[in-house]
């Protein structure tokens, strides 16, 4: 069970929670103070030291830099304690610890990604956390959850984990067995997000293999659904992907593709070709309209002279349209997601890029293409 212990709930807490919190931080505290074992006062440094420990958390229920601190149990018993304080306006990850009797157990990186929706609902959209050198097992973790390296000196190092980017890659982690089915599901009811799915898969099909042989950068390749066809008919395939479940999946259908675990605006700078074709499909729309129309302008670039960049996702003509369909499926609608308009394209600066061309499917999805002209 997860909890947030917020000031108020900190100012109020039972002596067993304390105990028990307590007794999760306390493994080798007396090491860590350069205390010897052997010292005859040992069990007063302790008493100390608890005291220490304790009073801090106290204070917390008072200070105006603490954010939450948060608690994972199980079976009633807590097995994990972590603490986001805020620093000149940056949220700081600090105090991550597990019960020495639950190691090995996935315990932190539970509590982690349940913190990491609790602070995309207060919509914080970074944190930081700052790890000493020495402490491989901290960094290890570190770089597993997510975490990408901000700065480092002779003593720590400096980490910074962007919340959106991981809590998604969290779900697409989660939905990437059943993902196909989903779709299919979808597809078959006509209804969002998916109506249309089939077509928009074979029209993109259609467009590259109108050429003998395509450079492919699928961006959001998932499973590898749509790239897996066109790999097996010779086509070279280069997926993206933020979820590495997604990639392993999908490499298992494309053994010899490449692949890039990032997010979208990252994995740029990791390209070295041009592509015949950049394929966004059913991806884009996880970036606000203005992303969306940065990221097109950068990959400008990485296309072949005629090249295109095809969208297919839930789309529509304009706004009012889009608006339409919100209502239609409000029950169901993702608020966080940004469905390509193509009137938004078109006022854009990407019409002095690219030729805009789009083709509705049906009430639900339509197929964007971009085809380079300078």
């Amino acid at each position: 069970m997860f909890e947030t212990w917020n000031k108020s709930k900190i100012n109020n807490l039972f002596q067993k929670d304390i105990e028990q919190w307590f007794d999760v931080l306390n493994h080798g505290l007396e090491k860590d103070r350069g205390f010897d074992l052997s010292d005859p006062n040992i069990e007063s440094i302790r008493a100390v030291i608890k005291k220490d420990y304790i009073d801090y958390l106290k204070s917390c229920g008072n200070n105006q830099n603490t954010y939450a601190y948060f608690i994972l149990r199980d079976d009633g018993t807590i097995v994990s304690v972590c603490r986001i304080v805020i620093v000149d306006g940056k949220y700081y990850l600090e105090g991550l610890e597990t019960h020495r009797n639950y190691y090995q157990k996935g315990y932190a990186s539970k509590l982690l990604n349940k913190v990491l929706y609790e602070l995309k609902r207060d919509n914080i959209k970074t944190i930081y956390s700052i790890v000493r050198n020495h402490n491989n097992k901290s960094l290890n973790f570190h770089y597993k959850n997510g975490f990408e390296v901000k700065g480092k000196d002779d003593e720590d190092t400096i980490f910074v984990l962007n919340v959106e980017d991981q809590v998604r890659k969290e779900l697409f982690d989660h939905w990437a067995k059943n993902y196909n089915k989903s779709v299919i599901k979808s597809e078959q009811e006509e209804t969002y997000p998916f109506a249309g799915y089939s077509k928009v898969k074979y029209q993109i099909i259609d467009i590259v293999t109108k050429r003998s042989f395509a450079h492919i950068l699928d961006m959001g390749v998932g499973t590898g659904e749509i790239m897996s066809p066109l790999y097996n008919l010779g086509y070279k395939v280069t997926g993206v992907d933020l979820s590495e479940k997604m990639i392993d999946l999908a490499k298992k259908k494309m053994p010899n593709a490449m692949f890039i675990c990032d997010t979208f605006q990252n994995s740029i700078t990791k390209l070295n070709d041009q592509y015949d074709f950049i394929i966004f499909n059913y991806s884009i729309h996880h970036l606000e309209y203005q992303v969306q129309i940065d990221l097109l302008l950068k990959i400008h670039k990485n296309l072949s002279s005629q090249g295109s960049i095809i969208i297919g996702d839930v789309s529509t003509l304009n706004r009012e349209d889009m608006n339409k369909l919100h209502e239609k499926y409000d029950s169901i609608w993702d608020d966080e997601e940004y469905y390509p308009i193509l009137d938004i394209y078109q006022k854009s600066d990407l019409k002095n890029y690219y030729k805009i061309s789009y083709n509705k499917i049906n009430e639900v999805t339509g197929l964007f293409e971009l085809v380079k002209t300078e």
